[in-house]
């Protein structure tokens, strides 16, 4: 059964319920397909190594939580701080448009530290601003590493609900300063 018609009945299985299950999370439409996309590659290069207790659903099902908690922390890696886009829109035109967005991604920025809790704020920033790793993080705080990533990993989640509005606004504008070079 190692062939092409085992993975199309494998994927005509499973793919359409693993995207929906992964677009719930993600919101993405392409990242939730590459994700699912991925995983079905995966458990296909894979699929002599596996071994399923139970039923195969809820393997592949509990495989695309995971990778779309990948595909996420993947997409939280690219994202870029407000210093970044702050300084490419002073590389491109300095019109009031601009100026203001920057400004108001500011404030909300500096207004959503703010309601992060104390031990979250400092870890965050330490993470983000001072560019510390999550061992120097730890050590400096006499907190585990585990502590230090469940408060980043909070923080950013919170941080990307309040964002979600200036999501397309973001892309838009980056996508213009990218034609401008």
């Amino acid at each position: 059964m190692d062939n092409l018609k085992a993975f199309n009945t494998l994927f005509d299985r499973y793919f359409a319920n693993l995207y929906s299950y992964s677009l719930k999370y993600i919101r993405d439409e392409h990242l939730a397909e590459e994700a699912m996309m991925d995983l079905m590659f995966w458990v296909w290069d894979k699929r002599h190594q596996i071994q399923v207790q139970g039923e195969f659903k809820h393997y592949i099902f509990r495989a695309a939580k995971n990778a779309t908690i990948k595909a996420v922390r993947k997409k939280a890696m690219e994202t870029c701080s407000v210093e970044t886009i702050e300084n490419i829109l002073s590389l491109s035109s300095e019109n009031a448009d601009n100026r203001l967005i920057s400004k108001e991604l500011e404030a909300k920025y500096l207004q959503e530290l703010e309601l992060l809790s104390p031990q979250r704020k400092v870890v965050f920033r330490m993470s983000r601003e001072e560019q510390l790793s999550h061992a120097e993080i730890a050590a400096t705080l006499d907190i585990s590493i585990h502590t230090v990533k469940n408060h980043i990993k909070f923080s950013l989640n919170q941080l990307r609900k309040s964002f979600a509005r200036y999501r397309d606004a973001a892309l838009a504008l980056t996508a213009g300063i990218l034609l401008l070079f």
